[in-house]
């Protein structure tokens, strides 16, 4: 397993084990863990793709709620501050995502 799966596999897991209490802890440490990702190079498609494989697999609930909430930073769809593939993010930004 490359360091991107074991991160990967990492988000799971802290969805896995979200509650009430530690949902916005989760949050934040699934960001941190994407932005580990980034930095190893990883794109956007190689992330999304098992996260969302993933998500589809969940029951609705919190779970789901949390992995849903974490692809929301793989996209795009948060504050710009918060934007971790540049990039696309701003063609999206502008009007211009296709």
């Amino acid at each position: 397993m490359d360091n991107v799966e074991e991160i990967i596999e990492q988000i799971k897991i802290l969805s896995e084990s979200v509650t009430e209490d530690t949902y916005n802890t989760r949050v934040t440490q699934g960001y941190e863990l994407l932005v580990k990702l980034h930095d190893f190079g990883a794109d956007k498609e190689s992330v999304y793709r098992p996260l969302l494989e993933y998500q589809s697999s969940l029951a609705d609930g919190i779970s789901n709620d949390c992995i849903s909430e974490i692809m929301d930073f793989v996209v795009g769809f948060c504050q710009p501050e918060k934007w971790i593939w540049n990039e696309d993010c701003a063609k999206k930004d502008e009007g211009r995502w296709t």
